[in-house]
């Protein structure tokens, strides 16, 4: 759903259960019976992939760092028929490894991180496409989050003749390493993924996620802009 705010045209994925990597999760784990995954406690990653595993009828074993409570997208997760497994100490490289080996062991299907694999970036690409042609073109400007880079690498092909303005929420280095489009623009912020930006928007969007981008893009975005709202 595309919605009016201000100067700004927003994607509504919020209203998508799961987000926006319900849109290419299903051609990730076709024919999988187990889907196993390791990520940060407040990302919405294992919420789409368990609103995915619940619908195909697909285990979903989730290794998150162990806590002494469980953060709201966990609990999401779980209520959609995750199998949550905790993992201390919760460094993330001891999680992924943790999940990994436990796939290998168990002839699971392993994701990484973010879900960044070739096979996601067409039908999530196709999908982006199709939202340029219900705005009649192409925008002068796109924002969205960056965690993985994977959204703004689609964004920067779907999009060639926008400036993408990404926020980035995930690891500088990961960044650094891609080959982003001549068209991505970084933007770094002082907040780190697992802090809550305590700004308002004025739809429903992630406090550790889109709303850092939305803060920014608020300030910045030229009239005209689109802003991607992944996940409430």
């Amino acid at each position: 759903m595309l919605e009016q705010h201000g100067n700004l045209t927003v994607l509504r994925d919020d209203l998508l259960e799961g987000g926006s990597k319900t849109r290419f999760l299903p051609y990730l784990v076709e024919g999988a019976r187990e889907v196993v995954f390791g990520g940060p406690f407040c990302g919405g990653a294992p919420w789409a992939l368990a609103v995915v595993g619940r619908h195909f009828g697909q285990r979903v074993t989730l290794f998150y760092a162990k806590r002494a409570h469980r953060h709201r997208r966990q609990a999401l997760a779980e209520a959609a028929g995750a199998i949550i497994r905790e993992i201390s100490p919760g460094y993330m490289t001891v999680v992924q490894k943790r999940a990994r080996d436990y796939a290998n062991a168990n002839g699971a299907l392993f994701l990484p991180l973010g879900f960044d694999l070739p096979a996601a970036e067409e039908p999530f690409v196709e999908f982006m496409r199709g939202v340029r042609r219900r705005l009649g073109g192409s925008p002068p400007e796109v924002w969205c989050c960056a965690g993985s880079g994977m959204l703004a690498r689609c964004l920067a092909k779907a999009f060639p003749e926008s400036a993408i303005h990404a926020v980035a929420v995930g690891l500088a280095s990961r960044h650094e390493a891609q080959a982003f489009g001549p068209n991505v623009e970084m933007h770094a912020i002082a907040l780190r993924f697992e802090q809550e930006c305590r700004e308002a928007a004025p739809f429903p969007s992630c406090p550790n996620y889109d709303r850092k981008a939305w803060m920014v893009a608020a300030r910045q975005a030229r009239p005209g802009a689109l802003f991607f709202n992944v996940a409430g």
